[in-house]
Order: C-alpha cells, then sequence, then structure tokens
C-alpha cells in the first residue's frame, strides 16, 4: 500500500514515476470536448459564456493541480535521495561499528586464551612462593633456636 502525502490542500496516494507521467502528459480526463450526443441545438448565448468560464475555471484549476502534483513529485524525489543518503551513510557506519566488535571479540578471545593459561600458572606460583616462604621461615626459626 502506498503512503498518503499532504500536498496544500490536496490528499492524494503519491506513484511519483506513474504519477508524474500522468501530470507531465496531462490528465485524460481533462478533455471538455462536446460529444456527438449533445444536441444540435446549442443553448443560448450567455449560457454559452457562463459555460465557458467554468471550463476555463475548471482548466484553470488543472494547471494549478498539475503545477502543485509536479511539486510534491519532485520533493518527494528529493526527500528520497536525501533519505537514501543518509541510508547508505548510516549503513557504512553499521559496518565500521560491526568491524570493530569484531575486532573487540577477537581480543577478548585472545585475552580468555591468555588467562587460561596465565590462571593456573599463578596459581602454581602462588603455591611455590608459599612452599618456599614456610622452607624459609622453619630455617630462620631453626637458625634463631642454634
Amino acid at each position: 500500500m502506498e503512503p498518503l502525502y499532504q500536498a496544500g490542500s490536496i490528499l492524494m496516494k503519491v506513484n511519483t514515476l506513474q504519477g508524474k507521467k500522468m501530470v507531465e502528459s496531462g490528465l485524460q480526463s481533462g478533455d471538455f470536448t462536446l460529444s456527438q450526443s449533445w444536441p444540435s441545438r446549442l443553448p443560448p448565448p450567455a449560457d454559452v459564456e457562463i459555460l465557458q468560464q467554468k471550463v476555463a475555471g475548471v482548466q484553470q484549476e488543472l494547471e494549478d493541480f498539475k503545477k502543485e502534483a509536479l511539486k510534491a513529485i519532485h520533493y518527494l524525489e528529493n526527500a528520497f535521495c536525501e533519505m537514501n543518503g543518509v541510508l547508505a551513510q548510516q549503513e557504512e557506519q553499521a559496518a565500521r561499528v560491526k568491524q570493530r566488535l569484531r575486532e573487540e571479540e577477537d581480543r577478548g578471545i585472545v585475552r580468555n586464551k591468555v588467562l587460561t593459561f596465565l590462571l593456573p600458572r599463578e596459581k602454581q606460583l602462588r603455591e611455590h612462593c608459599k612452599r618456599l616462604e614456610d622452607m624459609l621461615a622453619g630455617r630462620g626459626r631453626k637458625g634463631q633456636a642454634d
């Protein structure tokens, strides 16, 4: 379903390519020629003048609508291009963030491997130091007792 847009006082459904073609080629419903079924007797000149004024008014409204529709289509095209530009920038930024996350994950994996390797060694060193301290502390007491 296509979105509705407010263009001035006209609410319309917009398909920019189709709408642009319709507006630029002229609306087919704007043909005000009289059909053959129209009675051969013409209305009084005053009525013809009123009808001509009405037709001129409708044609002017049609031209105004055409201009307004084209302006709205151009606005929508520009907005679409701008949104595409912003989207491309955001996609680039998202790609950079993903790359940084991958790098951080890789560093985290390396840190975990290093810690996995070092923590047992640290425990062994602590135990060894404790034994050495105990041995030194034991000799010190023996040396003092002698």
